[in-house]
């Protein structure tokens, strides 16, 4: 078996620290993981970068529990309106749940609002606002909350909500995107003071956007993601517009793709070609995947069939769901369009 703690690392764009979380895996008690997310926009499939690592964290001895972090989607700018919340959670929690097939039996969905208001809670927040300088909320929040203009109090109370979470949920390890760095390093400040463990992390990588030049992927810009619930032939139009120059790999969504979504859950990716063009080539290793097409061994329009073939059936249970209850994509894809 391969070693846990490589499992755990794989993909990681940084780890908080590799001693501690060594010294978790190492214990032979079992740990517990947490990630969270606030359910704002439309649920797309970067989502599965994160998730994926929750799959891989379970099958080494992991409990996972997954936020659904309602309260947190109205702090920020007010994305999700109180009168929101419990609709956009639910279609959070099945978009997860079909996304993640078989897997999502094996974690506790929990929201947020379930617990966040509760005394004990409320007084540890009052404890480590008074600790944090306004300057130092804003630093853990600028790269996570929408800030236009001054802050909003709601948008410096964030991250010392989240920074909580991680005792309430009684996380060993907590699985973010890099984006979350500065929330949980401030965390690993004031955590001791409230008396739980300074935690260890795992901080994922962002998928950049389909439209490339380095721009992030936005819920609001449907050429730069896919949604999970988007047709066959959505994703298919979506992925032959994506940017995908042959034998670069940097800030390429599509063999980023490969890396961060397909290959954690499938193990390999078929590539189909023309007997003209040598013939179909399937890859088990992202390394060799990589290198072949580096060195312009896979051509782009091929390599983006590919990959609007695996998201199509890793995203088919999801849209299933949503085909079956079309009433409830109806009502959520309503409070996105009046945004």
């Amino acid at each position: 078996m391969a070693d846990p703690y490589e499992i755990a690392a794989s993909n990681a764009e940084e780890i908080v620290t590799e001693e501690e979380i060594r010294k978790i895996l190492d214990s032979g008690e079992g740990f517990n993981f947490y990630y969270g997310t606030a359910p704002t926009g439309p649920f797309h499939f970067a989502y599965l970068i994160p998730l994926n690592k929750l799959v891989q964290l379970t099958e080494i001895g992991g409990r996972g529990t997954i936020l659904l972090a309602d309260y947190h989607a109205h702090l920020d700018d007010r994305k999700t309106s109180f009168e929101e919340m419990d609709l956009r959670s639910k279609y959070y929690e099945e978009c997860i749940r079909g996304v993640l097939g078989e897997h999502a039996n094996r974690l506790a969905f929990v929201r947020g609002s379930s617990y966040q208001h509760k005394r004990d809670y409320v007084e540890d927040l009052y404890k480590i606002a008074a600790r944090v300088t306004t300057k130092r909320a804003l630093r853990a929040a600028s790269e996570v909350v929408r800030i236009r203009g001054d802050a909003k109090v709601s948008e410096l109370m964030y991250p010392l909500l989240q920074i909580l979470d991680v005792k309430y949920l009684k996380a060993d390890i907590t699985v973010g995107g890099i984006d979350q760095r500065n929330i949980y390093m401030l965390g690993r400040e004031v955590l001791e003071t409230v008396g739980y463990k300074k935690g260890a992390y795992i901080f994922m990588p962002l998928l950049p956007s389909l439209r490339g030049g380095g721009q992030k992927m936005s819920a609001s810009d449907p050429l730069s993601h896919i949604r999970v619930t988007d047709s066959p032939e959505e994703i298919r139009t979506t992925i032959r517009k994506a940017y995908c120059p042959a034998g670069v790999l940097e800030q390429n969504p599509i063999t980023a793709t490969v890396r961060y979504i397909l290959m954690p859950r499938f193990g390999k990716i078929l590539i189909r070609r023309k007997e003209k063009f040598g013939g179909d080539i399937e890859f088990d290793s992202v390394e060799e995947f990589e290198n072949a097409y580096a060195d312009k061994a896979v051509h782009p329009l091929d390599l983006k069939e590919a990959v609007a073939e695996g998201l199509i059936e890793l995203l088919r249970p999801a849209r299933e769901y949503f085909e079956k209850h079309p009433d409830l994509l109806e009502e959520v894809e309503k409070t996105f369009s009046q945004e």
